[in-house]
């Protein structure tokens, strides 16, 4: 089966950016011929040269050996002067009729909310679905959206959250409306989705999203504990201001009173550099830039536990990374690893993003009785130990084939 997988950009540490390339690989692995189909953007930089792709014949340059670690097709984007930032593919619908074709593609999965691909994807779909009813011979290819729905984000962006109120309410049923399949993570995101009538019949759940590639490090990396520590709490994901890395600084501050704990960050993004100023004051804040698939599996094996702080986390994919490893994890409302953990059963819940306090409460009991950390960890890899995406990928292609 050959199968295109579209998102806005690609990423080493947002998890909403990294499914799609996730989700390729686990498609491969099973055998399927996959390409990533994103904008000339990775983690916010240009992956290709912006004036190959502006001068390709067809609007998209394929690259073998793509930074996002999967073959992919770059297609001509733009980043749009909007509140929420984000990414623009431009024409899509028609570049997605012409890669269709020219790469034999039978099923087309779409990531995300808010932003154009899902609408233009939809677009191509129903041109496809009337021109085949008006008798004309065209390929019959499939269209799976996978909406990565998830609304609660700081309210503080009322500009944002007006356009992602009017982008669902305008496009979101349309879009359900064309697809063949939609994806969801658990029945809080499909009970979202029935408002703009996502049909039942052709909604499959699933949270396999943990990155096989990740989980066969996990599997071999040691839990190595820096020197001078004896214990590590760690955050995987991108620096920026939207994911409070200045709350992760308060828990380096309130831990120290706790012993010899470090805090590790392990990310890149545009508030790296305060991120690095901050560690230089502190010497249980430890910065890891560099994107190895092994130095972090040894990050997130390492821990006592994981946390997120971030104001807006839509997939929360770390946080299955970290119980498949046996290491709870912290998750505030703002995040979806909300709906993964179990709150004081795998992990816990924060009170908001801001709850430093709750979290190092919450580490000074684990410390103090290391047999409830062990129980926790034991639970979070038991829940999560079979949700490698090569399952997704599985159910994804069992499903397409039986419509």
């Amino acid at each position: 089966m050959n199968v295109g997988v579209v998102a806005p950009q690609s990423s080493h540490w947002d998890d909403s950016h990294r499914a799609a390339s996730i989700l390729a690989k686990a498609l491969r692995k099973l055998g399927h011929r996959a390409w990533l189909i994103t904008s000339i953007f990775h983690d916010g930089a240009p992956a290709v040269e912006p004036e190959l792709v502006e001068k390709s014949e067809r609007g998209f340059v394929e690259l073998e050996n793509d930074v996002a670690g999967v073959p992919a097709l770059r297609v001509l984007s733009a980043k749009p002067l909007l509140p929420s930032g984000g990414v623009v593919l431009r024409n899509f619908s028609r570049i997605l009729g012409e890669i269709v074709d020219l790469y034999g593609l039978d099923v087309v999965v779409v990531f995300s909310s808010f932003w154009n691909g899902p609408e233009e994807a939809a677009k191509w779909a129903s041109v496809r679905r009337s021109l085949a009813a008006a008798g004309e011979a065209v390929r019959r290819s499939l269209f799976v959206y996978i909406p990565v729905y998830f609304t609660r984000f700081h309210v503080a962006r009322p500009v944002e959250y007006a356009s992602r109120a009017m982008w669902s309410t305008l496009n979101l049923p349309f879009i359900l409306q064309q697809a063949d399949l939609v994806v969801v993570c658990c029945q809080q995101e499909a009970g979202e989705l029935r408002q703009f009538k996502a049909g039942s019949e052709k909604i499959v759940e699933s949270r396999s999203w943990v990155d096989p590639e990740f989980a066969e490090a996990l599997n071999a990396a040691p839990a190595d504990v820096p020197d001078g520590f004896d214990y590590v709490v760690s955050y995987v994901g991108p620096l920026r201001e939207d994911r409070n890395i200045s709350g992760l600084v308060k828990i380096a501050d309130k831990l120290q009173a706790l012993g010899r704990i470090a805090v590790v960050a392990a990310g890149s993004g545009e508030a790296a550099a305060k991120f690095k100023r901050e560690a230089k004051n502190r010497r249980n804040v430890l910065s890891v830039e560099r994107y190895d698939v092994k130095l972090l599996a040894s990050v997130v094996k390492s821990s006592v536990a994981g946390v997120d702080l971030s104001l807006y986390e839509p997939m929360g994919i770390r946080a299955l990374e970290y119980m498949y490893a046996g290491v709870p994890f912290a998750a505030p409302p703002t995040s979806r690893a909300a709906w993964y953990v179990a709150d004081g059963v795998d992990g816990i819940h924060l009170g908001s993003a801001d709850d430093v306090d709750g979290f190092v409460r919450w580490i000074a009991a684990l410390v103090k009785r290391p047999e409830v950390r062990e129980e926790m960890g034991r639970r979070a890899q038991k829940k999560a130990e079979g949700l490698t995406a090569d399952k997704l990928a599985g159910l994804i292609v069992d499903s397409v084939r039986r419509l």
